[in-house]
């Protein structure tokens, strides 16, 4: 199970999260909304141990999240573009993490000449599908998702998420998905914390 427990963050003084908890369980899709500004891609960073915060705690099955070799907690983020050295082609930064074949390269709509290509020469909506493919590397876990697929047509955004769910079911990953499209998430998601409130939506069985 992943866990955050009483979480407060913090940027440039700015108090952004104060007692914030989630658990996870294994292959369960949680969402999360709130307004523009809230600190949602901050909140993403944290849980994903990108960036630190001030008081709680964020486990993995009761441990700590590793602070060196490969976390099982990745994160896609909404800036794709920042996360990809400018001057590497994106195939060896995909290539740093595992080497997917091309049927699960397929799945997630990556043409393989796209790997070819420094980040520059793609648009964010190519280069955040090789994020993806790149975060789901086996021994990833928990995958956090942040607007992963808002640069994407409607079409293209469908097969990713139906993928997605197979991958939930196939290989028990969790799943956190950061959005403001709440109809996509009620159709995908189990769970729906929406802050400021700290309301838990529960669709319909």
């Amino acid at each position: 199970m992943f866990c955050a427990n009483q979480l407060t963050i913090k940027q440039d003084n700015r108090l952004l999260w104060q007692n914030f908890s989630l658990s996870l369980k294994t292959g369960e899709r949680l969402g999360i909304t709130a307004p523009s500004g809230y600190g949602k891609t901050i909140l993403g960073r944290v849980l994903a141990g990108w960036q630190s915060y001030q008081e709680g705690e964020i486990t993995l099955d009761g441990f700590p999240l590793p602070k060196r070799g490969y976390c099982p907690v990745q994160l896609v983020s909404q800036h794709p573009e920042q996360t990809f050295n400018p001057y590497r082609m994106t195939g060896e930064a995909l290539g740093d993490a595992w080497h997917p074949d091309e049927k699960q390269m397929r799945y997630f709509h990556v043409k393989p000449e796209w790997l070819m290509r420094k980040p520059a020469q793609l648009s964010g909506g190519e280069l955040a599908r090789i994020a993806l493919l790149r975060a789901l590397d086996p021994r990833t876990r928990v995958l956090i998702a942040d607007e992963v697929t808002a640069q994407l047509d409607p079409s293209t955004q469908r097969d990713i998420w139906q993928r997605l769910i197979i991958e939930t079911q196939q290989r028990k990953l969790s799943i956190i998905i950061f959005s403001h499209q709440m109809a996509l998430m009620k159709q995908i998601c189990s769970r729906i914390i929406v802050a400021p409130a700290s309301v838990s939506y529960q669709p319909r069985e």
